[in-house]
Order: structure tokens, then sequence, then C-alpha cells
């Protein structure tokens, strides 16, 4: 994770694969930031994936519902 955290570049947003609306999300600013995470994330659920993604500053977040009947 630390390489890759390395290549995507901080800040990074890191949470759980298994998690909706931002539960056990966390943005990182640095290495030191990111092995705390997964301390903690680890003694939670140590068979859980990780996600990594880069932090966008200013990035506005939507979200979609749609009902189709088919047709």
């Amino acid at each position: 994770a630390v390489e890759k955290a390395k290549e995507i570049g901080y800040p990074l947003v890191v949470r759980p694969s298994y998690v909706l609306g931002g539960r056990a999300m966390e943005i990182v600013y640095d290495e030191a930031d990111l092995r705390r995470y997964f301390q903690t994330a680890v003694s939670v659920s140590n068979d859980a994936p990780v996600l990594l993604d880069r932090f966008l500053d200013d990035a506005v977040e939507v979200d979609v519902d749609a009902i189709c009947d088919g047709e």
C-alpha cells in the first residue's frame, strides 16, 4: 500500500472496500498517516481490502438515483 500511495500521490482518501457512505473513510496526508490508518483497519478487519484514491481538492460529489420501468 505504501508503494502504491507513492505512485498515486498524497493526499489520499482511504477506506475499506466494504463500506458505503464514507464510514471509516479518512484523508491521509503522508506515509505516517497511512500506516496509522492501516494499523487501525487491520485491527478491525484484517481480511477486507482497503481502497486508495487520490484526494481531489475542490471536488464536488454527485449522487444520482434512477428508476426505470424497462421501457
